[in-house]
């Protein structure tokens, strides 16, 4: 990774761990102090072996020309003072007893109240960086989710912000709790016998070289674990919307073989990640293993040529043990942080999105005379799917937008909407740039209702409500009147209060339309947009919602979008799209007159010649 994209991600991160420093600092303090009683209970070692072994002189050594030395000595000095009872072993042994018992409550405590304050610091971070990522990814344009992968999404959101949490963010508090034991251990292990010290330290060399050497194939397998398990998450996610045509066609096999593959090649890279950092600990107490022998040969020789106390040896002995425990702790997250470093490219990949729609300054409240098109030309990624298009959309007139498949009807609603803007040409709004309009004023202008209807599993109340506050009754069921939805919402056995479903799975076709049509009224727009509203509906069902589209359309400004001709013949203009272009426009009576491409459609859906 690029030096200036490694520090831009560590910057990023720090973005979101700034509101949490107090956290942080609390935490740290109550691991400095947890750390230091780990070391005194470690140091009492020493005047356990001097008062059980009967070297309980409370006399001060010779003063050391070394300085870790001297301040060793001077602590044992001050520490036997307290605890020895000159002549009385008993009374020594009752001091150290309930000195042991003091420190261990005391270090348990700290434990206790570092590891609850770290955790709010983690798991606050991480709620700031996933609500983050949501609130982003919920202002992006409709083009960038065109572009990709929903399960891609979800597992950033769902899986990679925790893996940030539990590889980059826990890892570090990890690490530097751990680290602050290592530096005391260390000083403990410096002051009794510096040369010893120099042998035990060459495992942790050992330990570094490993831990270069495997970084790379970690980072590897973290990228594959995340890429197989967006793939596994994105199978799951369609598998669940297609159910119905997954078991219409008697796919289970063939979608569970899919998924099956999936979890099996995250499975197969999360082992070979989990090979590898399970190797560097082991790794690493076999090089601690073979340096404390080493210690403890050239210990015993120090012991025996009277350059080192016995009692001293014993206290190194049980310090090198003890710093061995948090050095691969340290390994251990150290290796984590790889795949933290992955999920935190992925997550700040979505935050470094520029979004293609920008909102205007200009806020607007209404239409005065009406919508233009100017020479509009759009296209998909390679694909054009309108030319020079032009035409108007005067207030209170009913538009409809008729055409073969790919004409590109859907795409002028799109462009309407400004779910995406145009490649060239300008659309206005009397005679202003759309583009130069705040987005959410303008978009509040418009009521939609589309031929694929998306209600949430929550109450009928909830679905029409949705996105607004403060709405009454009256206007709840004023809105569902004239949807022509009050009476089959009577008769549900919870009324407005009854739960739907995912994706409104217990209504019927026509009733999800016209609880679309209601939400789509309750913020009383000026301009209705829908697109195929009725084209997937029975006929019964289509006459009951075209009757409600028709209650709505008073006093509005209508766009249509018509698959069958028989829910537009009283159109005030009928716009005609045949390979991305406007072939024909006019009322229903004047397009039949031309004999052109109007009144093949018509032919063919009324059976005339």
């Amino acid at each position: 990774m690029p030096k200036a994209q490694k520090n831009t991600l560590i910057s990023q991160t720090l973005h979101f761990i700034r509101p949490f420093y107090w956290l942080i600092g609390f935490a740290m303090l109550m691991n400095v102090i947890f750390s230091s009683l780990s070391a005194l209970s470690i140091a009492l070692i020493l005047p356990i072996i001097r008062i059980i072994f009967g070297t309980t002189s409370v006399e001060k050594v010779a003063h050391s020309q070394e300085f870790l030395t001297k301040i060793k000595d001077d602590f044992f000095h001050y520490l036997s003072q307290m605890i020895v009872e000159p002549g009385d072993i008993l009374s020594s042994l009752v001091n150290l007893s309930f000195l042991i018992i003091i420190v261990f409550v005391l270090k348990n405590v700290t434990k206790y109240i570092a590891v609850v304050t770290s955790v709010k610091f983690e798991e606050g971070v991480i709620k700031n960086i996933r609500d983050t990522v949501f609130q982003k990814l919920t202002s992006l344009s409709v083009g960038f989710f065109s572009r990709r992968k929903q399960g891609d999404l979800i597992s950033v959101v769902a899986n990679e912000t925790t893996a940030l949490s539990h590889a980059s963010i826990s890892a570090i508090n990890i690490i530097l709790r751990e680290f602050t034991q290592v530096l005391l251990f260390a000083f403990l292990l410096l002051a009794i016998s510096p040369q010893l010290t120099l042998i035990a330290s060459l495992s942790a060399l050992m330990s570094l070289v490993i831990l270069r050497f495997a970084s790379k194939y970690l980072k590897r397998y973290a990228k594959r674990m995340q890429s197989f398990m967006s793939d596994y998450t994105s199978t799951m996610q369609e598998s669940f919307y297609a159910l119905r045509i997954i078991k219409a066609y008697n796919a289970e096999e063939h979608t569970n073989r899919k998924f099956f593959t999936d979890t099996y090649n995250y499975v197969k890279a999360a082992i070979k990640h989990k090979k590898v950092i399970t190797l560097i600990p082991s790794i690493n107490e076999i090089t601690a293993i073979t340096a404390l022998t080493f210690v403890l040969f050239f210990g015993g020789k120090q012991v025996m040529s009277n350059t080192l106390s016995g009692d001293e040896l014993m206290l190194f002995l049980f310090a090198l043990f003890s710093i061995m425990g948090p050095v691969v702790i340290i390994m251990t997250n150290i290796s984590q942080l790889p795949r933290g470093k992955v999920a935190a490219e992925k997550i700040f990949e979505i935050l470094n999105v520029d979004d293609e729609i920008k909102s205007g300054e200009k806020v607007v409240t209404n239409l005065q005379k009406k919508i233009t098109f100017e020479n509009v030309s759009f296209q998909y990624e390679d694909e054009e799917v309108l030319q020079n298009v032009s035409f108007d959309i005067e207030k209170g007139k009913k538009i409809a937008i008729v055409g073969p498949s790919g004409g590109g009807k859907s795409t002028i609603l799109d462009l309407i909407i400004r779910f995406y803007d145009p490649k060239s040409g300008v659309i206005t709004l009397d005679n202003f740039d759309i583009t130069k309009c705040d987005i959410k004023s303008y978009r509040k202008l418009f009521g939609i209702v589309s031929q694929e209807t998306m209600l949430f599993n929550d109450t009928i109340a909830n679905n029409i409500i949705f996105g607004r506050e403060n709405v009454t009754q009256e206007k709840l069921e004023e809105v569902v009147r004239h949807a022509n939805a009050y009476d089959f919402i009577q008769k549900l056995p919870n009324g407005f209060e009854t739960h739907i479903g995912d994706r409104g799975i217990t209504l019927s076709g026509g009733e999800r339309q016209r609880i679309a049509i209601a939400r789509a009224l309750l913020a009383d727009p000026e301009i209705l947009i829908f697109d195929e509203a009725t084209s997937a509906l029975d006929t019964e069902s289509e006459k009951i919602v075209q009757n409600a589209i028709n209650n709505v359309l008073e006093n509005k400004t209508a766009i249509i979008v018509a698959h069958r001709l028989s829910t537009i013949l009283d159109a005030d203009k009928i716009l005609v799209l045949k390979d991305g272009e406007v072939a024909e426009s006019g009322t229903h009576s004047e397009l039949l007159e031309l004999n052109g491409v109007y009144r093949k459609l018509y032919d063919i859906q009324f059976n005339e010649n």
